[in-house]
Formats: structure tokens, sequence, C-alpha cells
């Protein structure tokens, strides 16, 4: 009878230790992915014809978004990705500011002043050359997008990795594309006409 009560009692405990550990891994779960710190970001987006509009972290995060993978490399060859990634087309955030026509082209820029300039025809239909990651082959490709990034991999951008948001050329295949067309903490979206 003694042997009955000592096991009860390591069956007790064994189910006690299940339930904590089932629980805390439960709670680093909505840590990690549900509960988030607020962000203060905000983008200005500058339209051709001089609309200003000041949109928020969160603001991006509420528009349509797209799903898509994608890495990218630097000029001395280190490879980064791809990444699983969701963003916001810079097409559709063209659109709030009076859109992009064919004589357009927008500037994207970090508040460092780094700043890549993209035509009409990479910001709607792409276009970028592109490789494939294993073997470094160039590749064409019908499906790239260009989308103002904020989750990689699930998970909110690293400061370190160029977030909150972050440019990226990406697309419904896995291959990599040149890292300079990457702008790291994009803070101005400006639509200029080429005249």
């Amino acid at each position: 009878m003694k042997n009955s009560k000592s096991k009860n009692k390591w069956a007790i405990l064994a189910l006690i230790i299940g339930i904590t550990f089932i629980g805390s891994a439960g709670a680093y779960y909505i840590l990690e992915y549900v509960i988030e710190e607020p962000i203060d970001w905000e983008v200005t987006l500058i339209g051709s014809n001089g609309e200003q509009k000041v949109i928020t972290y969160n603001d991006i995060r509420s528009l349509p978004y797209q799903d898509a993978s994608g890495g990218y490399f630097t000029s001395g060859g280190i490879v980064y990705g791809p990444y699983d990634v969701r963003g916001v087309l810079l097409q559709d955030l063209c659109d709030l500011v009076g859109g992009i026509s064919s004589d357009d082209y927008v500037s994207v820029t970090a508040p460092d002043g780094y700043s890549m300039a993209f035509g009409y025809e990479q910001v709607c239909f792409g276009g970028f050359p592109a490789w494939e990651p294993g073997t470094m082959d160039e590749v064409t490709t019908e499906t790239q997008m260009i989308l103002l990034t904020y989750k990689w991999e699930g998970k909110t951008i690293a400061h370190n990795d160029g977030g909150p948001l972050r440019l990226a050329v990406v697309t419904n295949e896995t291959l990599l594309t040149e890292g300079h067309n990457w702008v790291m903490w994009v803070n101005e979206i400006e639509i200029k006409n080429r005249d």
C-alpha cells in the first residue's frame, strides 16, 4: 500500500511538471508571436503632385499584404536568405498619394540618406535580375514584386536587419536579387516625374 502512495506522488509530481512545461511553452508562444512591442515608426509618402501623407508602422500593417519569398546578396558576395516575407506592394503605397505613371520613378529613402530609385516598370512589373540561391545561376522570373516588408520568417524585422520596415525585391519562387535594392529602415517614399 505504501508503494502505491509513493507511485501516486511521483505521478502527481510528473503531471505538475508536465503542465508547467506546457504552460511555459504556451506562454513563450504568446509572448514571441502574438504580443509584440509597439513600434514607433513613420513613413512619409510624397506624390508626384506634391501630396504628402505620413503613415505609421501600424497603418502599413493594416493594409492589404503579400506573402512572398526572396533573399539578396551583397557586392562582396555574401548571401542573406532566402526568407519568407510579408509586406505591402510599393505600387499600393504609391496609390495612397495619387499613384505612379509611366513618366514617374519612385525614390525610397532611409534616415541615413541611403536611397534607391525604381522606374515605373520595376515598381509595377519587376524585371530585376534574379539568381538561384544554390547555384547562383541567373534565371528569368515573371513574378517579381517590390514589397515594403515588416515581417521576415514570421517575426518583426530587427533593427540590425534593416527593420522595422525594409524594402525587398521578392518573388513567389525562392530567388536572390541584388542587395542594394533592399533599402533598410525605410522612412520616405517619393514619386518623382522624370522631367
